[in-house]
């Protein structure tokens, strides 16, 4: 028996078993180590389970580097919206905001809230998981904030035509559960279709992470199945968009060096036959 699978098999087994008295840990057995439900524990970033062993269970899993690392990618992603939000309502323009694969919609949602009123911003967010519409709709209630919060399936090209034309767009955690190129690489020409000329698109990146065999091997993912990441070079998104009709305009990655926001532009003109 190779050690790696001895050590794999043990750790899936105290998964199971004490690791069960962690709340994050039962959170992602039941739905989903990627699930919205289990990036809301994370973002609260609160150890709770069952005795003092279970909170030290979960603060330990709560710090690994991958949870650390979604935390600092939501607060860029987040500080990223609003830059785009307001940069698009100079001269008092109306803004279209769509988050095609929302979650829990922390990001927009927060966005949207430090925003308030310095501009005027019609937001669609959607998820094709109904128990995230229901979180995101939970959230917008509890930050005030009037918001269109459905049902939608992001790789759609129906669903996606009736956002109409948008002036920015959020994809976040998507592509990176993607396996298939070809369907992320076909994504940025459905996104292109419903940019407004000019519209920014901004995107997660995730070309590395420290953790990624050990997840692929102990964790299972909403679906069931294992949770499989796709790591992708950025110089691919990259091509991949300008392909697209879009201008690269910037990549941040948070401090960690895991996950990354890809700002890009439509192009005044370009996007629209592809």
């Amino acid at each position: 028996w190779h050690p790696k699978a001895w050590y794999f098999g043990l750790a899936r087994g105290l998964l199971h078993s004490v690791g069960r008295l962690s709340r994050g840990i039962r959170i992602g057995l039941e739905h989903g180590f990627d699930s919205g439900v289990m990036l809301d524990h994370v973002y609260a970033n609160r150890a709770e389970g069952t005795g003092l062993l279970g909170r030290a269970i979960d603060r330990a899993y709560l710090n690994a580097p991958g949870w650390a690392g979604i935390r600092n990618r939501g607060a860029l992603l987040e500080a990223r919206i609003v830059e785009a939000v307001l940069l698009s309502s100079e001269g008092g323009r109306p803004v279209r905001l769509a988050d095609l694969a929302c979650g829990g919609g922390r990001y927009a949602l927060g966005a949207l809230h430090r925003i308030g009123d310095r501009a005027e911003v019609s937001a669609t967010l959607r998820d094709y998981r109904i128990e995230n519409v229901e979180a995101a709709r939970a959230n917008a209630t509890r930050l005030g904030i009037a918001a269109t919060i459905e049902q939608g399936d992001a790789f759609s090209d129906a669903d996606l035509a009736r956002l109409g034309n948008v002036d920015v767009a959020v994809v976040s955690g998507l592509h990176e559960i993607i396996e298939d190129d070809a369907l992320v690489e076909n994504h940025f020409r459905q996104i292109a279709r419903i940019l407004a000329p000019g519209g920014t698109l901004l995107v997660t990146v995730q070309p590395d992470h420290p953790q990624v065999e050990f997840i692929a091997r102990v964790l299972r993912s909403h679906t069931g199945k294992r949770w499989a990441m796709r790591l992708r070079p950025l110089e691919l998104t990259r091509r991949w968009l300008e392909e697209s009709g879009f201008v690269v305009e910037d990549v941040a990655m948070e401090p960690l060096g895991i996950f990354g926001v890809v700002r890009a532009r439509k192009a005044a003109n370009d996007g629209d036959d592809l």
